[in-house]
This record gives structure tokens, sequence and C-alpha cells, in this order.
């Protein structure tokens, strides 16, 4: 046998995408990503018609929506290293219970609302339940598997079922609340209230919180947390960074339908559920065969790879013509790529950094990504109405720059 096909077998056996590994996946694990793909999914089904729900029922102005949905992407922001933190403290199991809980009674209100306040506190206890379940279902992952690829495989997994989620909930939404939107947020209640209870079922089956409190004792108390992980200069670097990241490519889900909205272009609505179709199948179809190809390159080059063509996104949308509607199809192709090469690097390189006993905290800390979202619509709707889409295309690949630079300038802080 010759040098290097030994080296190509070693490869092999080394590589996060080999079939071995989910039998390593237990029931804890697969109950985290089932009930993740039926939540998201029942999600994706009602939440785009909280606008409808809020324009045609409740008469609210464009300023009061903006005002509802970026104040649940700010709770989840602030919230998310507490919860985090408390998962840490005191076991992931009771933290994602509650959060199913609130999540149940967020959605359901949501469906029998009668007042824009009752929607502005239950949107904003949807924000409160997301870091909730989501920090310490990741964090979850890495409890239960000791090997590093093996939790690299269940997150991109998790990542995957996210986007099927958003694939299939759409379809079903438009099949199903057309006539009675309210309804969908009923059964994304109930969905999050059967998450809950099979959590419930399973922690109590699984060693896991066995496992999780030989390390809570090393847990000091929530400030000395937010101070161990402010002082982290790496993590800090990487947050930076990443707010920039969630900045940027917010302005696909709330800018540029905006201004394809202001073009000439026939059928405009049409042509923005276009693009996110094409985001959806590109995500959904490359994301293994991309793994696959760039998994023996850096997680940080990786990453910046995924920014690069993020970058080059900005560049194309900022010079397509505004009637050559297949040229921003191409340009949210070059996203879509970006974004299925960086985003699910991102919890990879987290579940890496954080210490075992922190990892629930590091992972809330991280919801503070959320801010670029929130900050998203309103900054790029303001740079609409002030210059059209020039300057907006121009901030973002002058932004995507600078997060380049910061994840480079992070990478020197890695231990050699």
């Amino acid at each position: 046998m010759d040098k290097s096909k030994t080296i190509e077998e070693i490869k092999q056996i080394d590589s996060v995408l080999q079939w071995n590994r989910l039998s390593r996946f237990n029931h804890m694990i697969w109950t985290v990503l089932t009930g993740t793909l039926l939540a998201r999914t029942t999600y994706f089904m009602a939440w785009p018609f909280l606008i409808v729900i809020l324009y045609q029922d409740f008469n609210a102005r464009a300023v009061t929506v903006g005002a509802i949905l970026a104040g649940s992407a700010v709770v989840g922001s602030f919230t998310g290293l507490y919860s985090g933190w408390l998962s840490d403290k005191f076991g992931r199991k009771w933290v994602m219970i509650w959060g199913c809980i609130i999540a149940a009674f967020s959605y359901a209100g949501i469906g029998i609302a009668t007042s824009i306040f009752q929607l502005f506190i239950l949107v904003g206890m949807c924000g409160l339940m997301r870091p909730m379940i989501e920090a310490p279902a990741k964090a979850v992952i890495g409890d239960n598997l000791d090997d590093e690829k093996d939790r690299e495989l269940a997150l991109n997994v998790r990542y995957f079922l996210i986007n099927v989620g958003g694939a299939i909930g759409p379809l079903i939404g438009i099949t199903l609340g057309l006539a009675h939107p309210k309804v969908l947020f009923l059964i994304t209640g109930v969905t999050y209230l059967a998450f809950g209870l099979f959590l419930f079922i399973s922690f109590a089956k699984s060693n896991s919180e066995i496992l999780l409190s030989k390390a809570t004792s090393d847990v000091t108390s929530f400030l000395s947390t937010v101070r161990i992980i402010s002082k982290d200069r790496l993590f800090i670097k990487l947050l930076a960074a990443n707010v920039i990241m969630m900045f940027v490519y917010g302005q696909y889900e709330s800018s540029i339908p905006q201004v394809i909205v202001r073009t000439d272009i026939v059928d405009a609505a049409k042509f923005v559920s276009g693009l996110v179709l094409v985001n959806t199948l590109t995500i959904v179809v490359l994301q293994f065969p991309m793994l696959k190809l760039l998994e023996n390159i850096p997680l940080f080059v990786r990453t910046r790879i995924g920014m690069a063509l993020m970058a080059l996104a900005q560049l194309a949308f900022l010079l397509v013509p505004v009637d050559f509607p297949t040229g921003w199809l191409m340009a949210c192709f070059i996203l879509s790529v970006g974004e299925v090469i960086a985003f699910p690097t991102l919890n990879v390189q987290i579940d890496q950094l954080a210490p075992k006993h922190l990892r629930g905290s590091y992972f809330g800390a991280a919801a503070i990504y959320g801010l670029g979202f929130a900050l998203a619509p309103l900054v790029g709707g303001l740079l609409i109405q002030l210059g059209g889409a020039t300057p907006l295309f121009i901030a973002c690949f002058v932004l995507s720059l600078l997060m380049i630079g910061l994840y480079k300038w992070a990478e020197r802080e890695v231990p050699s």
C-alpha cells in the first residue's frame, strides 16, 4: 500500500461525514434534533403571517411592525447569556422545558390576541424563549458527545434541519393558513408544548444531567461568568465580527425585498419569493457537500471563505441592473453559498472554544449576534430612504471587509 493511499484512508477515517458517527447520537441528541425540526417547521409555518395579522387585523403602521419585530430580537440577544448560564449552573432540563412552555404560551397567545399591546408582549416573549431552548440544546450536544468530529456533525445536522423546516414550513402555512392564519400560531404553540414533553421524558431516561452535574460545581456566579467571557479576547472579537455578519446577511431578509419592490420588476412579490426559494434550496442541497469539500480546511479560514462570498454578493447586488432579475438570483446564490459555509461553522467554533462547564453560557452569549438582525431592517431601511440601494450595498461591502479583518485578527488569539 503506497503512502498517498494511506494518507487518504486516514483522512477518510477522520472525516466528519461518516454514518457510524450517527450511531453515537443517543436518544437525548435525537430528541433535540427531532424537536428542533418540528418546532422550527411550525415556526416558519406561522411566523410569516404575523405581519399579515398586524396589518389586516390591527391596522399596524410599518414603524409599529418594525418595533415589535426588533424588540423581540433585542430581548433574545440580551437574555441569551443569562439563559445559558442558568443551564450551566442548574442543568439544561428545566431551562429548555420552561422555554418550551413560554413558547407554547406565546405562540398560542398570538393566535388569540385582541390588541397591539398584547402582541407586543407576546412577540417579546418569543424572543425570550428562543435562547432558553437553543443555547442549552447546542450545549446538550456537547454534553453527550466527547468526540469533536461527532459534535461538529451533530451541530451541522441541527442547522440542516432548521433549514429544512424553513423550506417546508411556509409551504404548509400557505396551504393551511390563508383563510385563518391565527390557527397556525395555535398549532405552533401545541408543537412547542409537545417538544417540552418529549424533553421531559428524554431527560428522565438520560444521564445527561448527571454528567453535567460534575462540571456545575465549577460554574461561578452570573457576574463572574460575564467577567470570564468578557476577558476572552478571542470570543469577543468573534462576537463583534458575527454581529456585523448577521447585519449584512439580515439585509437579504429585510432591505433587499424593499429594494426590489421599488424597482420596475414585474410581479415583484413573486420575485422576492423566488429569492427565498434560491436561498433555501442552496442551503438544503449544498450544506453537506460543502462541509465535505472544506472539512480539512481550518475553521477560521473556512469562515473567511464564507464571508468573502457574502462580500462578493454585496458587489453583485450593487452592480446588477434593476431590470435583470437573473442577476439578482445569481447574487442571492453567491450569498447563500457564503451562508452555508459560514453559518454552521459559527456553532462549531463556539463548541470548541467554550470551557466545558460554561458551554451553555458561551452559546447563550452568542445570541448577541441577533443584534445584527435587529439593526438590519432599521439601518437598512434608513439607508434606502436616504439614498436608495447604492449606499446600502456599499456599506454592506465595507462591513464585510471589516468582519473578515476581525476574523483574521481574532485568529491570532488562537493558541498555537
